[in-house]
């Protein structure tokens, strides 16, 4: 090879092309998010997205850095929509106990609340505090041979053929160590696959959460039942979460809403009981309206504001009390 050739090829990026990619670099920095999390938003391989950024792509890369920006530019929009940080609240709480105490202890926990009280989401907050727990996001009846590789793979470990290669590989990996294995839907999980995860936990001697509606509580719970091995080695067991509480509700939403000011009470009260103790109806659809139908209008944020974005956009009926749960 020429390398004196090589060295002396015109770049085929513009300014532009230069001027993006380094947004998109400064953009992944501030955020902290890696290249291989953009590759997946945008449906390109981790290699391609390595190499436009570095300024190494062969060809032009317009059309690349274009699509990067698009998906940057979703997500940037979506920061600001009204979705709040995180608030660690009486929920994460709850659930941080279960978890830190079943990884102690090395038995199972359950965790068990209706839809929308913030489960998933505090699963993906405690995988990312807890470097060692491996978070499973369970799929309809998830065999044991998908839920033993899903396990290997967040290990990176060559997946075997096979569910006893499997079984062997996973039990050689996590014995003695201190991870945690947080599944999330569990009760979509098929029985047999309950069955590899409980004799995981044996032989392994780690802990496992179990995470679910309140439909796990009917899998597991009757003793003598189809799982009453795994009901036996539960330490943890909380009732089962109805909602978030009035407090949790009104911290989201102040921190969601932090740059609009002081809140009037009377907007808090609304939207406490139009979420009806869901933090997914405040976070996905109550929040994000009054953002886009409020503060980006410039229209100052009342209770009444509140409810004719309810009627006019989420066609949402008006509470008959205010309150929530």
């Amino acid at each position: 090879m020429n390398t004196t050739t090589q060295k002396t090829q015109p770049s085929v990026y513009t300014q532009q092309d230069l001027e993006k990619a380094a947004m998109v670099v400064g953009w992944l920095e501030r955020n902290n998010q890696s290249r291989a999390w953009l590759a997946k938003k945008a449906s390109m391989s981790g290699g391609t997205v390595s190499q436009v950024l570095a300024g190494k792509y062969p060809s032009s890369p317009s059309k690349q850095l274009n699509q990067l920006v698009s998906v940057l530019d979703t997500e940037t929009e979506r920061l600001a929509d009204g979705t709040p940080d995180y608030v660690k609240g009486s929920v994460h709480k709850l659930l941080q106990v279960v978890c830190d105490r079943t990884r102690k202890h090395q038995n199972f926990g359950v965790i068990t609340g209706y839809v929308g009280v913030g489960k998933s989401r505090f699963c993906v907050e405690y995988q990312k505090g807890n470097p060692l727990t491996l978070l499973v996001e369970v799929s309809p009846s998830m065999s044991p041979g998908v839920f033993m590789a899903e396990l290997l793979e967040k290990l990176n470990i060559a997946v075997p053929a096979g569910l006893s290669a499997k079984f062997k590989e996973i039990k050689r990996v996590l014995k003695g160590t201190n991870y945690l294995i947080l599944v999330d839907e569990a009760e979509k999980m098929s029985a047999s696959a309950l069955e590899y995860l409980r004799r995981i936990r044996d032989t392994a001697k780690v802990g496992v959460v179990l995470v679910g509606t309140e439909g796990l509580t009917s899998l597991i719970k009757p003793q003598h039942g189809q799982f009453q091995q795994i009901r036996s080695r539960v330490g943890m067991w909380p009732k089962t979460i109805e909602s978030i509480t009035r407090d949790d509700a009104d911290d989201i939403v102040r921190t969601s809403l932090a740059d609009a000011g002081e809140l009037p009470d009377d907007l808090l009260e609304v939207l406490w009981a139009y979420c009806d103790g869901s933090a997914r109806v405040l976070t996905e659809n109550l929040l994000p309206a009054l953002r886009d139908f409020g503060i980006a209008r410039g229209t100052k944020l009342s209770a009444e504001l509140m409810h004719s974005i309810a009627a006019k956009v989420l066609f949402m009926e008006r509470p008959s009390a205010q309150g929530g749960k």
